[in-house]
């Protein structure tokens, strides 16, 4: 989404600037509210930690809430996510809150938890719960014994407290030139990552400005390292090697689907054709049918995808998928566990 947004607004539109700062206003006037007690927000005897950023689309929410559930599984702690689920379906069929994973993985299928909850469950090894009410998911999350609660896409929910507020960035973004919604692609106002307790910035440096941006609070530098490459239909593990003098096409369905791309790249897997579907997209028989088209157009061996759009993907479907596997990497992971448990205690 936010990848639409940066490209259809990437210079000023008058009728929309006002918009945008009636919004920041609001935003602003909500979180007044909450500090000042006029909204109420539920809170818990376990620890709660929010991953969330003050941007539309991917800034590495997922990837970062992976790392943390296992990271802390690590230090011999029981995580839990809780996420909203977005993009999920059968929501009547289920009435929230929604169990996805006990901790052995997904029990319902992504189109009912939504893909992103899918993949942490599938990840992690860790309880995964979801609502739109974030404190429903935290009181099933408790009681199926977590002790400690990971708030995924949460910079905003402020109808949950929390310990701990990591804001995820992109290292190559600036906040004080952005708009807010619909003008722009800023949630809230810039200021609002002075709530934030830890940064993590996804690129390859951290510039000048990220460092007056942290003005003393820890800042990392996170990156999405490719970790291979797997069939769709047998999970076997595939060899970029093997794919020379493949016709290859990749197709996503992602915020930012540069990054994708580029990780393909990075791997030394050669793409021939692209193909850039909505994010959280939905694989209908439609959607289906245009994969099958756009293999059979630009005569392709192969079709590459994320780990996201895989979940949401049948393994019996008839055609030769392959899925890349990432994982996000920190600069100093102890530093920043470090960080987080002495936060969290």
């Amino acid at each position: 989404m936010s990848f639409i947004f940066e490209r259809a607004f990437s210079s000023p539109i008058p009728l929309l600037r006002p918009l945008g700062s009636f919004w920041g206003w609001l935003m602003e006037l909500r979180r007044k509210g909450y500090e000042s007690g006029f909204f109420s927000s539920a809170g818990f005897e376990k620890p709660v930690v929010s991953v969330g950023n003050v941007t539309l689309g991917g800034n590495g929410k997922t990837p970062m809430c992976v790392f943390l559930a296992k990271a802390l599984a690590e230090k011999g702690l029981r995580p839990a996510i809780l996420s909203r689920g977005y993009g999920r379906g059968a929501v009547r069929g289920h009435p929230e809150p929604i169990l996805v994973s006990r901790g052995e993985g997904p029990m319902i299928p992504a189109a009912e938890s939504g893909d992103e909850p899918f993949l942490m469950a599938l990840k992690t090894g860790s309880i995964v719960a979801l609502a739109r009410k974030r404190a429903l998911a935290a009181s099933l999350a408790i009681k199926e014994g977590a002790d400690v609660l990971i708030l995924d896409d949460g910079f905003q929910h402020l109808a949950l407290k929390r310990d701990l507020d990591i804001l995820m960035l992109r290292a190559d973004q600036r906040l004080d030139d952005g708009l807010i919604i619909p003008a722009g692609y800023l949630r809230e106002r810039a200021s609002a990552h002075l709530r934030a307790d830890i940064l993590v910035a996804i690129g390859d440096v951290l510039n000048e400005y990220l460092l007056r941006l942290a003005n003393g609070r820890p800042i990392f530098l996170a990156k999405m390292v490719p970790s291979g490459l797997t069939g769709l239909a047998d999970r076997g593990a595939v060899s970029p090697e093997g794919l020379k003098g493949k016709r290859l096409g990749a197709f996503c369905g992602l915020a930012r689907p540069t990054s994708f791309f580029k990780s393909l790249h990075d791997m030394g897997v050669m793409v021939s054709a692209h193909l850039c579907l909505p994010d959280h997209v939905k694989y209908d028989p439609g959607t289906i049918n245009r994969l099958g088209k756009f293999k059979d157009l630009n005569r392709l061996d192969h079709l590459l995808t994320s780990a996201k759009d895989a979940v949401k993907l049948p393994r019996s479907l008839p055609l030769p998928i392959i899925t890349l596997e990432s994982d996000l990497t920190l600069d100093r992971p102890n530093a920043f566990l470090a960080e987080t448990l002495s936060r969290l205690s």
